[in-house]
């Protein structure tokens, strides 16, 4: 049974050739179980249904104005009698700019099993999107940032769901309900680029580009620096300290990394020569987390016993990264002298180059008796540097809703003019079991833009709330 439509929008964000979208789509579906040569399967199969579809979508989701070049007020000292004037603003205009598109298309089977006790779906998609629009940096013109249309993407996935009426009694029952997908993006063209950077700018401009985005890569894609071996030079890494010069002396082979931690002494960290030039500079970034999961959904288990009812409504996700910048800000001082640190840099667990009366100590054999027991580098350095130790797995498994109800009999609630009276308690977010060290596994702080998703920086705890309530009908 095929059907077919077409959708007409218009935007005034976009110039007047540009303003109209026109977005078809089509589907069709063939219900198997009712042909003549699935006679056999009736037994234990109650429908079977095959089908296809064919669509796209528009999105102009930008800011307004970006057609003409807007001018801002501003102010300034630098020009005699003058104040304030107007200027650009740091966004550059672009009249050329048109809807973005997705096409989307996809392939599903739907099934029921065994009187309608099971029935569920498995559907295939690839999904492409063209003419992304993108706040894309402009440096050196003046400007911030440009919004164009450019690249594409392409997502590919199977998603599965299923629905199990386990016991169906009358003053007993049991439903379970679960869902899981599994999604791939690609980046297939960046315009006139091969890759470029993305700064989340969460340490304004000292971590540099976080985030990059390449053809033949995933979008989510992490680049960074590896810390090498334990993450820190030792005292073995030193022929000795140069009282006169007032400075360690590497040995032969040692790679030295102070051009970007600013220091070169025992216990700092120590950044791996990934390209093994024998120096630590920007060859040396590269992937070092995604946080695209390799699975994820979530399952519902619904009861109902004697009036009693209990629903618990869990989800997960496996395999995905996440960007702990809260690891790197409380880890290290960079430009503050005087700074909280978490757990895992504590005294006795860090780094330190002190001696009891708190000078500095370098004596070779103090330093490594003074630190035999410290598993940490030193939190000293001139600026945050993001490593893979701040990339974590953060499969998580959650039970954000469980709620309790008793409906009392109907035989009781007719007495006093009551159609049905239900008393119920529900618990929201109960509990999360992760690996991960921070407080949300889901956590996404710095989202300026979808290009830099589940970076947690000083993320809020996720809240446990109580409700207790009743239902009335007369």
């Amino acid at each position: 049974m095929p059907s077919n439509s077409i959708r007409f929008d218009f935007s005034s964000k976009f110039s007047e050739g540009n303003r109209w979208g026109y977005f078809p789509s089509g589907a069709v579906a063939w219900r198997i179980s009712a042909e003549p040569f699935m006679k056999a399967t009736e037994k234990w199969l109650d429908d079977l249904k095959l089908r296809f579809s064919i669509g796209t979508a528009g999105n102009n989701n930008i800011p307004s104005g970006q057609l003409v070049q807007e001018y801002t007020p501003a102010s300034t000292t630098w020009v005699n009698g003058i104040t304030t004037y107007w200027a650009p603003s740091k966004i550059m205009a672009n009249p050329d700019l048109k809807w973005e598109t997705t096409i989307t298309r996809n392939l599903g089977l739907d099934f029921t099993l065994f009187g309608g006790k099971l029935n569920g779906s498995v559907e295939a998609y690839i999904n492409t999107t063209k003419d992304l629009l993108i706040s894309f940096p402009v440096a050196g013109t003046g400007y911030d940032s440009q919004y164009r249309n450019m690249g594409k993407t392409e997502n590919k996935g199977v998603e599965i769901s299923l629905t199990w009426h386990a016991l169906n009694k009358k003053n007993y029952g049991l439903d379970i309900t679960a869902n899981v997908g599994i999604n791939k993006n690609t980046i297939v063209d960046l315009g006139e680029l091969n890759d470029f950077g993305w700064n989340t700018q969460w340490a304004s401009t000292e971590i540099g580009y976080d985030y990059k985005l390449a053809v033949g890569s995933q979008l989510g894609t992490i680049i960074g620096y590896k810390i090498d071996g334990n993450g820190r030079y030792e005292v073995s890494d030193f022929e000795r300290y140069d009282a006169v010069k007032k400075e360690w002396i590497l040995k032969e082979g040692v790679v030295d990394d102070s051009n970007i931690t600013g220091v070169k002494r025992p216990g700092t960290l120590k950044l791996k020569d990934v390209n093994g030039d024998g120096k630590i500079g920007e060859e040396d970034i590269v992937e070092i987390g995604n946080t695209s999961p390799a699975a994820f959904g979530g399952f519902t288990i619904n009861g109902r016993l004697y009036g009693f009812d209990l629903t618990a409504n869990f989800n997960y996700s496996i395999g995905n990264d996440v960007y702990n910048a809260n690891k790197i800000e409380y880890t290290s001082t960079g430009k503050y002298q005087y700074r909280n640190m978490i757990d895992v840099m504590a005294d006795g667990k860090r780094w330190t180059n002190l001696n009891e009366d708190g000078t500095l100590c370098n004596d070779m054999e103090k330093l490594t008796a003074m630190n035999a027991n410290t598993t940490m580098w030193s939190p000293y350095m001139n600026k945050m540097i993001l490593t893979d130790w701040a990339i974590e797995k953060a499969s998580f498994l959650r039970l954000n809703t469980l709620s309790l109800g008793y409906t009392l009999p109907k035989d009781l609630t007719k007495k006093i003019c009551i159609n049905s009276l239900r008393f119920y308690f529900t618990v929201y977010n109960v509990f999360t079991v992760t690996n991960y060290t921070g407080m949300d596994p889901e956590a996404d702080c710095i989202r300026k833009t979808n290009l830099t998703p589940n970076v947690d920086y000083s993320g809020y705890p996720r809240s446990r709330s109580y409700t207790i309530g009743l239902n009335l009908n007369f």
